[in-house]
């Protein structure tokens, strides 16, 4: 895939912000926004397993089990679980750890949460989509129910917006397409955050210190919808 110079050159201040940022955490949020607790789950207690990266592990939480892992786990009664994120992963560095260690608990719900170092690092599109489309292959033989998290709007950061960048918009939005196909022809759910991109400019708060991760609100709230896409889905009641 041929990217626009501008997205390019987008792509390459935000790793280096990334990079500068490290696993920075934010001061712990005066409010919380409560996450809708199911009140049974449709086909017995799950199991859940989280693969991702910083997002996942929970950077930007104060401590990390406010990531939105583990209050996704905390609100559908998990009785076993793992959060498989690994700081600073792309999608085929970490694919064989993180799969590995997926299938070893044999888990009936998995969220997967990959992109944005990826795209910082100048991964092809064509070839996240391919390794996308084997773990949702594998995890959807190890009949899993896997949940394919879109990214927010990169543009919609404030470390992205403070840097008067351009470009990330587009290449977010063509990202997030192809995970909705891939998710679609795999059998996985694609969870969309267009609605909590949306809130980032008006809830500062939901984005950490450095500008970039959730913070431990920001955590709060996406747990909040990934557990209401579960709902939708009809994998919660």
């Amino acid at each position: 895939m041929t990217t626009r110079p501008a997205a390019s050159l987008a792509a390459f201040v935000l790793a280096s912000m990334l990079a500068s940022c490290g696993s920075s955490q934010a001061p712990s949020p005066t409010a919380t926004i409560p996450i809708p607790t199911p009140s049974a789950i449709a086909a017995g207690t799950p199991v859940y397993a989280a693969l991702g990266a910083s997002e996942t592990y929970g950077v930007g939480a104060e401590p990390i089990t406010r990531g939105y892992a583990y209050q996704v786990r905390d609100a559908i009664g998990s009785s076993a679980f793992a959060d498989l994120g690994i700081p600073g992963a792309r999608l085929g560095d970490a694919y064989q750890t993180e799969i590995a260690g997926a299938l070893a608990l044999h888990p009936t719900i998995c969220t997967v949460l990959f992109g944005v170092n990826d795209i910082r690092g100048g991964v092809n599109r064509d070839s996240f989509m391919a390794s996308l489309r084997d773990l949702v292959t594998t995890l959807g033989r190890a009949s899993c129910r896997t949940f394919v998290i879109g990214l927010p709007d990169l543009s919609q950061l404030p470390a992205v917006v403070r840097a008067h960048l351009s470009g990330l918009a587009a290449t977010t939005a063509d990202w997030n397409a192809g995970m909705a196909t891939v998710a679609a022809q795999g059998g996985a759910d694609f969870l969309s955050l267009a609605t909590f991109s949306g809130e980032i400019a008006a809830h500062p708060e939901y984005i950490s210190a450095d500008g970039l991760h959730p913070s431990t609100i920001g955590h709060t709230r996406l747990a909040a919808v990934i557990v209401g896409a579960m709902r939708t889905a009809g994998v919660l009641h």
